[in-house]
């Protein structure tokens, strides 16, 4: 599913997809909405055999912006038909709360592990862990590394774990943010700088980072070049304006193509336990 961005109700433009789309298929940086999280935040939960667009994925208005989400699905067949007077628009503010399943998350992938790092260029070294290609601008340099919906740096047990709330388990430990200012001349229009790191907090690592079982945080040390992995912005309404200005292809008069914005949706339902999640 790719939500269409935008200020008025757009129309989709997305050609039907018949093969299997998983998140790892997606671009990077993106931004992800997680439908199941969002079905259970909306209500009621959607039962039978075909999935109910409007329940399933209704179109999301941001009430701070008022950004609308309207939602294309990839394979309409899963869908029954359906008119803009019947569909179903909800608001969300995409706030996490500990202990709840995020309903948003930032796709990223890991341009240089700490096997690629450089004496002098990414000092200090001890706490180095990578560089990804999602720029801290775009989420106002707020979002935090959680154990996210495909890692595979993590024994079974955690895979089950990520189910759910488990996904946006954060990493503690473990501090992102760039080089420098990353604000726009502005003061809103972030900057496009496009370098974010990881690094330790402290140069003991996981040790001194611990948490309760010791594990959440230490497979950051085993990232590679073109792993992928998700943050949760602290502010997914702003998140998602930015992502507007910067991915939204602009024409010769001045407006948005909505349908290159990078927000796509998400879901595990009727997949295995630990499996990388659909796009749906």
């Amino acid at each position: 599913m790719i939500f269409i961005v935008c200020f008025v109700i757009a129309a989709a433009t997305i050609d039907v997809v018949t093969s299997l789309l998983l998140l790892s298929d997606l671009p990077t940086p993106s931004f992800i909405v997680d439908t199941q999280a969002l079905r259970r935040h909306v209500g009621p939960p959607v039962t039978g055999d075909k999935k109910d667009a409007t329940i399933y994925a209704p179109s999301i208005r941001c009430p701070k912006n008022d950004l609308v989400l309207r939602p294309s699905p990839i394979r309409r067949d899963d869908f029954p038909p359906s008119s803009e007077e019947d569909s179903v628009t909800i608001d969300c503010d995409f706030q996490f709360a500990d202990g709840q399943p995020a309903m948003g998350y930032l796709h990223s992938s890991v341009v240089r592990a700490r096997e690629d790092a450089v004496a002098g260029e990414d000092d200090p070294l001890s706490t180095f862990l990578a560089e990804v290609d999602l720029d801290p601008a775009l989420c106002g340099g707020d979002a935090r590394l959680v154990l996210g919906l495909n890692n595979h740096h993590v024994g079974g047990y955690y895979w089950a774990r990520s189910a759910g709330a488990g996904s946006s388990m954060e990493a503690p430990g473990v501090w992102f943010g760039g080089d420098g200012d990353r604000n726009g001349s502005d003061g809103n229009v972030p900057a496009k700088t496009e370098r974010g790191f990881l690094r330790w907090i402290n140069e003991d690592g996981p040790t001194a980072c611990n948490s309760n079982d010791g594990k959440r945080s230490e497979w950051v040390n085993f990232l590679r070049k073109e792993d992928t992995v998700q943050f949760v912005p602290g502010d997914g309404q702003n998140t998602l304006l930015h992502f507007r200005k910067r991915f939204g292809e602009q024409s010769d008069a001045g407006k948005h193509d909505e349908a290159s914005i990078r927000v796509f949706g998400i879901s595990s339902q009727g997949r295995p336990m630990g499996s990388e999640p659909e796009v749906v």
